[in-house]
């Protein structure tokens, strides 16, 4: 599955923020951009469409920058892939071929077939909160 960068993004900042919860603290963007190892500036633009859509807070001054909502631990995934354009992403080929249908397969579109329903399912019915409670998530702690 090819996400945009902007979604990809978007998904490894909330659940880098989900990882650091219960604590209360904002975290500076260009810190997190470090972490991940990720372009600040492109950060800082996904950051900001999602203080906009009310997925994440922010706060400016000294101990200031971006923190995960409260209620994003009970909004789906899907809601980032909607936000960023990329919601149609298990509709399409997986090799990005127009002409690929059950009736004109791709090579590996019985193979995406499958896959494309369970990502489906963990997008669309599995909520941030659910994630975390399934032990996927934290997948992001920094290695020294």
């Amino acid at each position: 599955m090819i996400l945009s960068r902007s979604t990809e993004y978007a998904i490894r900042l909330i659940f880098y923020l989900s990882d650091r919860q219960p604590l209360s603290q904002y975290v500076r963007i260009k810190d997190v951009a470090v972490d991940l190892d990720v372009s600040y500036y492109q950060l800082a633009k996904v950051a900001n469409v999602l203080i906009t859509n009310e997925i994440l807070k922010s706060n400016t001054g000294p101990t200031g920058g971006i923190d995960l909502c409260d209620h994003a631990n009970s909004l789906p995934l899907s809601v980032v892939l909607d936000i960023f354009g990329d919601v149609d992403i298990f509709d399409r080929c997986i090799l990005g071929l127009h002409q690929c249908s059950d009736e004109n397969p791709c090579p590996i579109h019985t193979v995406w077939g499958s896959t494309r329903k369970e990502l489906r399912s963990t997008f669309f019915d599995k909520t941030l909160g659910d994630l975390k409670t399934d032990a996927l998530i934290p997948i992001f702690k920094k290695v020294e």
